[in-house]
This record gives C-alpha cells, structure tokens and sequence, in this order.
C-alpha cells in the first residue's frame, strides 16, 4: 500500500469494542495523553501567588515550576520519541504516565520550593512520554489525508484543555489552596495511566523497530533533521507555535494590566480564544480530506501572520483595546489550520524513514524550547506593556509562513 494510503492493517484498542465506538475509544485516550502539558500548566497558573506565600519565597522561583516542567517536556520528547523506536511505544507511555502520577502525588506533600522545581521537571520528562509517543502511535497506524485528519482531531481535544484548565485553576485559587490543583492532576494522572494500560496498544511491531541499541538515538535524530522538508515543516510548527505561546505567556499581564479586565474577564476571555481555534480544527477535520495539508497549513500561517501583523502596528500606534482582543482572537483561530498540518507534514517526512518517534521527538522539543525562548521575551517592557507580546506573536508568525513556503515547494519539486 502507497504511503500516502491509509494504515496498511486497522489497529484496534485492547478493549475490543465494536469499531465505531473502539476508535472513538481509541482516539480519544490519544487526546488525553496529548493534553497534559496544558493541564499541568495553565491549572495552577491561579494559584502562583498563594504557592509563593506557603513556600515563604519570591514569585519567580515559584514561576521557575512552570520553565522547569517546559525544559522536562523538552528534554522527554528528545529522549523519549526515539527510544520508543528502538523499544517500542507501549512500555515507555506507561512507565512514563505513572511517573508523572507518582511525582503529581510527591509535589502535594512537599514543604521545600527546591524540590518542588526537581518533580516539575520530572513530571515534564514523564509527560512527554504520552505526547511524543500519542503523535508516534499515530504515524504507526495512519498515512496521509487520514494521518493529518487525526493529527487534526488530537489538536482538537487538546485544545480543550486550555479552555478547561485556567477557569478550573481560577475557581480552584478563589476556594481552595494550591494544593488542590495537584490533586486534580493526580486524578488527570489516573486517567492518563488507565488510557495507557486499557486502552492504547503496542503500535510497533519489533521487525519495525530500530536496531542498535541507546545509542541509535541520536544517530536517529541526525537523521530526521538531515531531511530538509522535515525540518521546515518541524520549524514552522515550532514558530507557529511559539506565536501562540506569547499569547499565553503575557495575556494575563496584557489583559488584566494594559487593557483593565478582571481576572474573571481574563479567564472567559481566554477560554474563548481557545474555542476559536477548537471552531477552525473542527472546519480542518473536515477539509482535509478534500483539500491538501499543505494548502490548508499555507492558509493558517499566512492568516496568523497577517493577523499578528495588524495588531503589532496598531500597538505600536497606541491603539489598544477591543480592536486587540479582536486580532489576537482571529490570530489564534487561524491555529486550527496550522497546528494539525504542520505535525502530519512533518510526521509524513520521519514515517518515510521509519522513525516516527524521533521525528515526534524533533517536533516537540522545537515546539517546547521555542516556548522557552518567547517566555521571557514577552516580559522584557515590564507587565505594562503588550508591545513584547505583539511583537513575539508577529515575528514567529511572519517566520512561520517562509518555513512553510519553503517546505511546500520543495515537497512539490521532490514529488513526495
């Protein structure tokens, strides 16, 4: 069967349902996994100042838990994705789910921010382990059209998760102590540990699996990234990506400071940002199947980028207000055409070279160290300003659309 077809053979879930509702089962246990980051960090984004007080230290070593589970994700994905090529999926999402459970528990009982800072990181590299390996399994079991429509619909749920998590984390903060918050990620844990045991199965069988032990890894990666279009498709998710993180990064700042909007305003407002990108996922699911990733992918950064742009020179004038929650609304709409595409892109070009998990692995540490980076760029004018944040969202946007420009033309020439 081409690698543009289908999965050669379905895969099923370990629950054997009837087909219909096993791959309903089967995606949806993929979204959770895929949704952790979010829900590890936008839930206790609340609840920042009361952790400084327990702790009796300043607010940005409390912050440091939020950079210290960034690096973890980043470092995870790199290691994680490619041993699961040489070891398979399965094992390494499973020991890594109950990682994350375990460290979520520790985290609860802790009196010292130092050790705190250790398990976010660890909870980071365990995390990885459902993201990266989710985006693998899916390499494993779909090709094409049908590989980008799930990418798509992963996306999809992981948007949720932005939308659930901060107005969760915000009721949380007004009733309850910090604490709390982890107990609520010690039951998402739970769930995530369960989707991994019950549910996803072994997706590499080991005569497809890459010989020549640890050391394969990075032989692996050097592979991956020494094909061109990868790594173009793996960069302009990575600068798309890093638009949308300086929004999430200085919105609180942005919204409630510059603009004047309550806290409570803040949070509907960016839970409403995140459905907009959920509506435009929805709209992708359903074109790519008649339309090309590539053309849907164009569409989304040029959008973000015109978007992005608009609302960098009207900050840059002084005009600020409903007309800025406005761009960046439409800007982060335009993420629904991106997201899903770039990744099956990508993911297209490492299947090629049966290393699904090192190419998950390359994508997602760029997604992770590119939010790093934008992380303390945004905050540089102070928490007074939203010319950092404009300024981040339009340059990685305006990057983002010459990386895809690129990639598509080089895919068209190459025939791939």
């Amino acid at each position: 069967m081409s690698q543009s077809s289908g999965a050669p053979e379905p895969v099923r879930s370990r629950l054997g349902l009837n087909p219909r509702l096993d791959r309903v089962v089967f995606v949806g246990a993929l979204g959770v996994l895929s949704a952790v980051s979010p829900m590890a960090t936008d839930m206790y984004l609340a609840s920042m100042p009361e952790m400084s007080q327990w702790f009796d230290t300043t607010a940005s070593m409390v912050q440091l838990s939020l950079t210290a589970y960034m690096v973890g994700m980043a470092i995870g994905q790199f290691v994680l994705g490619p041993l699961s090529d040489v070891l398979g999926r399965h094992k390494l999402m499973v020991a890594g789910t109950a990682l994350f459970l375990l460290s979520s528990v520790v985290i609860i009982f802790t009196t010292d921010i130092r050790v705190v800072l250790a398990l976010r990181f660890v909870q980071g590299v365990a995390g990885a382990a459902g993201v990266v390996i989710a985006r693998a399994v899916v390499s494993d079991i779909a090709r094409g059209h049908r590989a980008a429509q799930l990418y798509s619909v992963l996306s999809l749920i992981t948007s949720l998760a932005p939308v659930v998590a901060p107005l969760a984390g915000g009721v949380i903060a007004t009733v309850a102590d910090w604490r709390v918050v982890f107990w609520v990620l010690t039951g998402f844990g739970v769930v995530m540990l369960a989707c991994s045991v019950f549910v996803i199965p072994e997706t590499l069988p080991r005569e497809a699996r890459s010989g020549g032990g640890l050391g394969r890894i990075f032989r692996n990666a050097g592979e991956v990234l020494r094909d061109r279009v990868f790594r173009r498709y793996a960069l302009s998710f990575a600068f798309a990506f890093g638009a949308l993180f300086s929004y999430i990064s200085a919105s609180s700042f942005v919204i409630q400071n510059v603009l004047g909007y309550s806290a409570l305003a803040y949070s509907a407002i960016f839970a409403l940002n995140a459905c907009g990108s959920i509506a435009t996922g929805v709209v992708n699911t359903k074109l790519v199947g008649s339309r090309s990733p590539e053309s849907l992918l164009l569409v989304g950064v040029v959008g973000l980028t015109v978007f992005s742009v608009l609302n960098v020179v009207l900050v840059l004038l002084g005009v600020l207000g409903t007309v800025t929650l406005v761009l960046i609304f439409l800007a982060q709409a335009c993420m629904g055409f991106v997201l899903g595409n770039a990744v099956a892109l990508a993911q297209q070009r490492a299947q090629h070279k049966k290393l699904s998990g090192t190419g998950s692995a390359v994508v997602g540490m760029g997604q992770f160290v590119m939010a790093g980076i934008v992380t303390p760029l945004t905050g540089l004018a102070g928490e007074g300003s939203a010319v950092p944040m404009a300024v981040c969202m339009a340059v990685c946007a305006a990057v983002s659309v010459v990386t895809v420009r690129l990639a598509n033309s080089h895919h068209a020439q190459s025939g791939a």
